[in-house]
């Protein structure tokens, strides 16, 4: 093996050694003794070509009419083809910038990510929690299995066409509009995080999802008679329970249900979750006339809600067994963080449905006669917006912002009952 002259070696690397163990050249110094210029300015010096000190591989830096610089691979060794590539590259990026089209894009599935965390951000914030939720589980649930491997500017009518029908495939059936509206609304959510953060242009036409569906069926309700009939075998059923666990859920389950006729509040977590600090005197200036004002916070975000005259004595009652207060005002004034619907433990159940659900059975009220269909604790508050709009009292716009829903999803379930609304000025 022939050995290395390092005296040599020092000399062409500018070093003043005598002998071979005395600063021995490294391997980067040798190269940097050897190698070809590392620069290349083309296109009047708005391309750049370099190496990196680390890769043979040719980068391009090219400035466009914002004059600020972009950094791109051209994926070539070879000095002639990586300004080939870099010519093309600086085209379509110039082409791009006079079309108004975004210089950098990301497949659908990495958009998707990054928007569901900015909505469990609001999540966590308080904001739209049951509405982001649900966008959440569309784009986790069917968005991103189909769209995920696709650029956004990949996606075409057709493409939309066939996620449709996968998606009903999926759900084994045709989707009703509310839920068509989710998924739509889900996919519009996505496509404007990517505008917002200049990976799509907003000028770009990219199909959309159809939220026309099947129409939804209203969930059956109880007729005032019926209701009569249920809270009277309420306040005596409210009294039994084989065990004391049991006989605090039958109490509590007479105010939680009495609360929801007498406001219309949503089951679940909207009224699960109210504290008694969220219940309030209102002083009306004008008639004097006092009101029980409530904050709840749902799926379309928090609202102030007013109870009915008659959820005073519930509220006072459940005040008394909590020991919040010795009567309705002191419990208010006392501004409580405990929930209002909890235990005798201070416990909040995790639901009443099972013990809704058992009142139904024992009572006999279980089926709506008129439907068919099995009856749930959203049929109080079904029951309780169809006579709100049947007594007259109340229009569309008022119990919309009570209900903490939309007009348009008022019509669509309550519009058959107009007609009767109006039977004085139309008979």
């Amino acid at each position: 093996m022939k050995q290395i002259d390092f005296s040599q070696l020092a000399q062409v690397c500018g070093g003043n050694s005598q002998s071979p163990a005395a600063n021995p050249p490294t391997l980067a110094a040798l190269r940097l003794t050897t190698r070809k210029p590392t620069t290349h300015h083309l296109r009047d010096g708005e391309l750049v070509l370099y190496q990196r000190p680390t890769s043979s591989v040719w980068q391009v830096r090219y400035r466009l009419y914002d004059r600020h610089w972009r950094c791109r691979s051209t994926g070539h060794y070879r000095l002639e083809w990586a300004k080939r590539a870099a010519g093309e590259i600086y085209d379509r990026a110039r082409f791009r910038e006079e079309e108004g089209l975004p210089q950098q894009t990301k497949r659908f599935d990495a958009i998707a990510r990054l928007c569901i965390t900015s909505l469990e951000r609001e999540i966590e914030q308080g904001i739209r929690r049951e509405t982001n939720r649900d966008y959440v589980r569309a784009m986790n649930n069917y968005l991103i299995p189909y769209f995920g491997r696709y650029q956004l500017l990949n996606i075409t009518s057709e493409m939309v066409r066939q996620y449709e029908q996968w998606r009903n495939e999926k759900m084994g059936k045709v989707p009703i509009s509310s839920t068509l509206a989710t998924h739509a609304s889900a996919y519009s959510k996505v496509l404007e995080f990517a505008i917002e953060q200049g990976w799509l242009s907003d000028k770009t036409a990219i199909p959309r999802l159809n939220r026309r569906g099947k129409k939804g069926v209203a969930r059956p309700g109880f007729s005032r008679e019926e209701l009569v009939k249920l809270l009277e075998f309420l306040a005596a059923w409210s009294l039994g329970g084989e065990r004391k666990n049991h006989r605090d859920t039958r109490l509590l389950l007479r105010d939680y249900v009495e609360i929801l006729l007498a406001t219309g509040m949503r089951s679940g977590r909207e009224s699960m979750n109210m504290l008694w600090r969220h219940v309030q005197w209102y002083v009306d200036a004008k008639t004097n006339v006092r009101y029980l004002r409530i904050w709840v916070s749902g799926k379309t975000g928090g609202r102030w809600l007013i109870a009915k005259h008659g959820a005073a004595v519930v509220f006072e009652r459940l005040a008394i067994r909590q020991g919040i207060g010795s009567d309705l005002d002191t419990a208010i004034a006392a501004d409580s963080e405990a929930y209002v619907f909890s235990l005798s433990s201070g416990q909040k159940p995790v639901s009443m449905h099972t013990a809704f659900e058992k009142l139904l059975a024992d009572s006999g009220m279980r089926v709506d006669p008129m439907s068919g269909k099995n009856r749930s604790l959203y049929s109080l508050r079904h029951s309780y917006a169809t006579m709100s709009l049947m007594d007259g009292q109340m229009d569309m716009h008022t119990l919309a912002r009570q209900m903490g829903t939309s007009v348009g999803m008022l019509e669509q379930h309550y519009s058959k009952i107009t007609a009767t609304m109006a039977a004085e000025r139309l008979a």
